[in-house]
């Protein structure tokens, strides 16, 4: 094929050639617009989720602040009660000093523990004859 008459196919087609009055085509494209369905009621229905979205989170916002937020608490002793109203309120410390005292002499002291594994790691190499 031309190049020519492919370039001629092209640019002049039935499409191109005709022609059409301004006013014949501002008719064309009025009925074409009055065609089309009105999009009012659509865009209602559009707008419909984010209400819904909105009205719940306001709703999960309101139930969330508003609910008395209380937890089961569980009855104390009577016998608590009357002890913790006649104990002062440097009592619970003292008994708390006393247990950590005795926990800290029956426990032995790290460095202690640590002499004494190095006595018995020296007396193991000695009765094996390793030098280090």
């Amino acid at each position: 094929m031309n190049s020519l008459f492919l370039k001629n196919s092209l640019v002049n087609t039935p499409e191109a050639k005709a022609r059409v009055s301004d006013k014949l085509h501002q008719d064309i494209m009025r009925a074409v617009r009055l065609a089309e369905p009105v999009g009012g009621r659509f865009q209602f229905l559009r707008s419909v989720p984010a209400w819904a979205a909105g009205v719940f989170a306001a709703l999960l916002v309101a139930v969330f602040f508003y609910l008395p937020q209380t937890a089961p608490v569980s009855q104390v002793p009577p016998a608590v009660v009357a002890q913790t109203e006649s104990q002062s309120p440097a009592d619970p410390l003292l008994v708390l000093g006393e247990s950590l005292l005795v926990f800290s002499k029956e426990t032995a002291v790290p460095e202690q523990a640590l002499r004494k594994e190095l006595e018995r790691l020296k007396s193991d190499l000695a009765r094996f004859d390793l030098r280090s």
